[in-house]
């Protein structure tokens, strides 16, 4: 369905790089390599009705932003684009379908091919290897990848280069420290409770709705704050109005950056995708939430990486009544520990705190990439 070596005619190349961020969650990965191009130029383009978070700053750097719109009516295309995924062009609320937008090209592309010469995807999520391993992979030159598990995984099923990086958007966890009671009293919580973080992804394989009495009946004796999904807010708002009923701590809606909240929780709630993942790398303590029918959910699987991780962390399933014990356990968690040491090694590249970097060196110097594949 996807092949590479679309043959297409800009009007003109742009010789620096340039992200494209079609959500403003995606800009908090990208902002730790951000800061470390350093005087490297960059663009920064984004998708229609996308604003970055407020707390990421420019200030300094030497970029560019612009709207993804600009590009493709200038027919101007940069000689290496970072993305997220393979995505289509949209306007406001009108999709535009792949396969026929149309710009001084020789034929219709997908965006990302009307966009980059040379095309390099940066993962944000190591969960849901069947949306992450999708055939649309084949459209890029080029993985930024966590670490030897999925470089492994894209050089198999797709015969790309890769580069280990590590991860970009926890290096403020391991350098940046905070003053956690301030940051738990500007939620609404208790400094003198322990805290409870639950990052649940969204659709069918989402925790809300499964535990939210289980985990409302833990606010009697923590701070509980959940950061919902970035879009559940918008696609799934009656689940949000339903988190609105519980009597939490917080209910973060925003597009405000992860890593706080990992430093002030002292227990963590995830289900599937990337944040059980970040735990890990972080070795936080957490308990992974059960969702029926999530092996066989076809963005998941059985082989995902975040199904496999049940048969090694303690989980839970929905109305086990288990959960409150699970988190109020405090002698039990040297295995976990281990746990995250081993598999640490097994997802990412060692390089906490340096990861940006890795990944910006990356940027500027592509020699890991094939030039044949451009």
């Amino acid at each position: 369905m996807f092949e590479r070596g679309t043959t297409l005619r800009p009007r003109r190349i742009i010789n620096r790089p340039a992200f494209l961020v079609h959500t403003a969650e995606i800009a908090n990965h990208y902002a730790p390599v951000w800061k470390e191009l350093k005087d490297h130029p960059f663009d920064v383009l984004l998708s229609p009705g996308v604003t970055l978070p407020s707390q990421i700053s420019l200030k300094g750097l030497p970029v560019r932003i612009r709207s993804v719109r600009t590009a493709l009516l200038l027919g101007e295309r940069y000689k290496v684009l970072v993305s997220n995924h393979y995505q289509g062009y949209h306007d406001g609320k009108v999709r535009v379908p792949l396969t026929s937008f149309r710009i001084p090209f020789r034929k219709p592309a997908p965006a990302i091919k009307m966009l980059g010469v040379q095309n390099i995807r940066m993962l944000y999520a190591a969960g849901k290897l069947g949306w992450n391993m999708s055939d649309w992979n084949a459209l890029y030159d080029g993985i930024l990848c966590f670490g030897p598990r999925h470089a492994s995984l894209f050089k198999e099923k797709f015969g790309l280069p890769v580069f280990e990086m590590g991860y970009p958007r926890f290096d403020n966890y391991f350098n940046v420290p905070i003053d956690k009671a301030s940051v738990i009293a500007s939620l609404g919580g208790n400094p003198d409770q322990k805290t409870i973080i639950w990052l649940p992804t969204w659709k069918k394989l989402s925790s809300v709705g499964h535990f939210n009495t289980e985990i409302a009946d833990l606010v009697k004796s923590f701070n509980v704050i959940i950061k919902v999904h970035p879009l559940m807010v918008h696609d799934e708002p009656h689940r949000v109005n339903e988190l609105s009923k519980l009597g939490l701590t917080a209910i973060i809606q925003d597009a405000r950056d992860n890593i706080p909240l990992y430093q002030v929780a002292d227990t963590m709630l995830f289900d599937y995708g990337g944040p059980p993942f970040g735990g890990i790398y972080t070795r936080k303590r957490f308990v992974l939430l059960n969702v029926p029918g999530a092996s066989n959910d076809p963005w998941a699987g059985p082989d995902s990486s975040d199904i496999a991780l049940r048969d090694v962390f303690r989980n839970v399933d929905p109305g086990s009544g288990k959960l409150q014990r699970l988190v109020e356990d405090d002698e039990s968690w040297v295995e976990h520990d281990d746990a995250c040491r081993t598999l640490s090694d097994v997802y990412f590249a060692p390089l906490q705190g340096t990861s940006a970097a890795a990944a910006a060196a990356a940027i500027r110097d592509r020699s890991w990439i094939d030039d044949t594949k451009s």
